[in-house]
């Protein structure tokens, strides 16, 4: 074999094994190449990168303008607290990855983030935005972090933003919210003079929330707002509300959120604890309000709706001896129409009495669970919606899982909880305006035919019920 033949086949094989080597490294893309980043080289100008693995950044890194980094599917950016990542050109999120912050993380004027999936900003974070933040369709951010949103700054949500409990927020810049966004306030938020938040979606205010408005928030004519504390509104800031007046408006958290709080003690009571409750014992031992039991819907093998068994006696016994009742209906619905023959036979049993705790349906059952969350939402509405049309104060009960599990409380959040959930503290996420904290309480008066105690559910009530449904005629309740 001659040397010249040796010389070609060497460099034949060589260009074998680069052309075999170098798809780990670019990627054929239509704006050019696209290069895979495994974090240890700086990013060039005007290029391109993939992350497609764990990446730990632990120092500096900047994103320079003209260049893309693209967390792709299956990929993560890992800001450590050591790190700080400043984007100068454009940081992207695809679907199926995620970003993680625990150091520093600055959008710089001019600089884009664009998030189809997920970002994470914990509590050892911080943000700073200049520049613009895209959250698309499917994309979610989530801050618990310390938080200036500069007057250049530009956040567009089609999805979801949340800033949690120990979030620390100062917005000087623009929020937009579109008809699918869900923005959470529910740590502190101040909006400056210069701060803008314009809401066409769902807006939350958490009950630990503290918002303070000296700029503009607007909420347009398709918005959805719930808040579970009050909003500073200072002299210079603006609150504009451009959502049609709700016809049962005066019966949804809306008239709670400024009503002062208290702490009141109380039990739930149903068949269950039989018929030798000693209503006098009961109110003797310090108990301040009682939720009876009315009746249920159709269940058992006649398939009927039925009344409690003890109702009557223990509403009249218990508001005898004044203590405040306020009433529940176990639900068996799994239609829109269900629901509402439930509702109209809960009103045909606690007509007459007045109540002065909210009248509650109780919807627990895992095969009702299985019914789908907008349907579940219609069905609560419409049984909710007979209430409130007799001038009834609903209320939903159920455990924190299966509320968190198989509701949609961003349409739902409008009504008041009853909160199940047994621990030394609630960590439910949502408002809440009374909580059943045990179901095995032992109160004297409550016992068995034998005269011994016997467990019922303990609860603690947040408002002054009978006060706010007098102000607003409520409950078979009136001010005079």
């Amino acid at each position: 074999m001659t040397a010249t033949v040796r010389r070609f086949r060497v460099f034949a094989v060589f260009i074998l094994c680069a052309a075999m080597i170098l798809p780990l490294f670019t990627v054929k893309a239509s704006a050019g190449e696209v290069y895979l980043w495994h974090g240890a080289t700086e990013l060039r100008e005007g290029r391109t990168y993939y992350v497609t693995e764990d990446i730990k950044i632990r120092t500096e890194l900047n994103i320079p303008a003209g260049t893309k980094l693209s967390v792709r599917d299956g990929g993560s950016l890992r800001i450590m607290a050591s790190g700080t990542v400043n984007v100068y050109g454009e940081l992207a999120v695809a679907i199926g990855g995620i970003v993680k912050n625990s150091g520093k993380l600055n959008i710089k004027s001019g600089g884009t983030l664009n998030v189809y999936g997920n970002v994470q900003s914990s509590v050892n974070g911080t943000l700073g935005i200049s520049g613009n933040v895209n959250i698309y369709n499917r994309g979610v951010f989530e801050s618990s972090s310390a938080a200036k949103i500069y007057t250049t700054a530009n956040i567009f949500v089609k999805n979801q933003l949340s800033f949690y409990r120990s979030s620390d927020v100062k917005m000087s810049g623009k929020i937009t919210g579109t008809e699918t966004s869900d923005i959470q306030l529910r740590g502190i938020a101040s909006v400056t003079v210069s701060g803008q938040m314009d809401i066409r979606g769902h807006l939350t205010i958490g009950a630990a929330a503290t918002v303070r408005v000296s700029g503009t928030v607007t909420l347009g004519i398709s918005a959805t707002y719930t808040r579970f504390t009050s909003v500073v509104i200072t002299r210079s800031g603006k609150f504009i509300d451009k959502r049609p007046t709700y016809e049962f408006e005066d019966m949804t958290v809306d008239i709670l959120i400024d009503e002062p709080d208290v702490e009141r003690r109380g039990i739930d009571v149903s068949w269950a604890q039989g018929e030798f409750v000693d209503w006098e014992k009961v109110a003797a031992s310090g108990v301040e309000f009682a939720i009876i039991r009315a009746g249920r819907g159709r269940a058992g093998k006649d398939n009927t709706m039925a009344e409690d068994v003890y109702f009557r006696r223990n509403i009249e016994e218990a508001q005898r001896y004044g203590i405040d009742v306020g009433v529940y209906f176990y639900s068996y619905a799994t239609s829109v129409a269900e629901a509402e023959e439930e509702a109209q036979f809960f009103v045909d049993l606690i007509s007459g009495y007045k109540i002065q705790y909210p009248v509650i349906l109780d919807l627990e059952e895992n095969f009702q669970g299985e019914i789908g969350k907008k349907k579940l939402s219609n069905m609560i509405d419409a049984f909710f919606e007979v209430l409130m049309r007799n001038r009834y104060f609903p209320m939903l009960y159920s455990y924190k899982a299966w509320i968190e599990q198989y509701l949609d409380m961003t349409e739902l959040d409008k009504y008041a909880v009853w909160l199940a959930q047994v621990s030394d503290e609630v960590t439910y996420d949502g408002g809440y305006y009374i909580w059943q904290y045990s179901f095995t309480g032992k109160v004297n008066g409550i016992v068995d035919y034998k005269g011994d105690l016997i467990p019922v559910d303990l609860d603690i009530s947040y408002k002054d019920w009978p006060t706010i449904f007098k102000k607003y005629g409520l409950n078979n309740m009136s001010s005079s």
